[in-house]
């Protein structure tokens, strides 16, 4: 319900804006375009930060994040402990504990032994491999949050 009414709020104003951006008196206009470019500066600036997180995963800053969900998993977990039936619950944490530690060991063994890591930087991925990672990333997170969103139904 909540989400339907932010879809239809968000459509309400894009269509008022459009409309004053062609049809609106020139105050009208000149806001809806300074709207317009700060929602362009706004995407310039999503798309930069994308780039960035992007060169940060190829440097290999998405160690500790792995271990961030762990500890996500670990309070998941202890909550889903208190409550009734949980078995479920803990079998899909216990599943995404499992797919962590694959994608832990999946980026670890990605780096060379003999890599001389004294700059703090990881050598460059082939893009195979940083493809099946990003894959393997991209599925944790959207299953924890799954995960999540279930938890938060059953305390309800």
């Amino acid at each position: 319900m909540l989400k339907s009414l932010i879809k239809v709020g968000l459509l309400l104003v894009g269509g008022i804006l459009v409309y004053n951006y062609f049809f609106g008196t020139p105050e009208e206009k000149a806001q809806s375009k300074e709207i317009f470019t700060s929602v362009k500066d706004l995407t310039k600036s999503a798309f930069d930060l994308l780039k960035q997180e992007k060169q940060k995963f190829d440097e290999g800053k998405y160690d500790e994040a792995v271990d961030k969900i762990g500890g996500l998993l670990d309070n998941l977990k202890s909550k889903a402990e208190q409550l009734e039936d949980n078995r479920d619950l803990l079998d899909k944490i216990a599943d995404l504990e499992e797919k962590r530690k694959r994608l832990s060991e999946d980026i670890n063994r990605e780096v060379p032994e003999n890599y001389d890591n004294t700059s703090g930087e990881r050598p460059p991925m082939d893009s195979s491999s940083r493809k099946e990672i990003e894959d393997e990333w991209e599925d944790l997170v959207r299953k924890t949050e799954g995960l999540m969103e279930e938890m938060e139904k059953k305390e309800q």
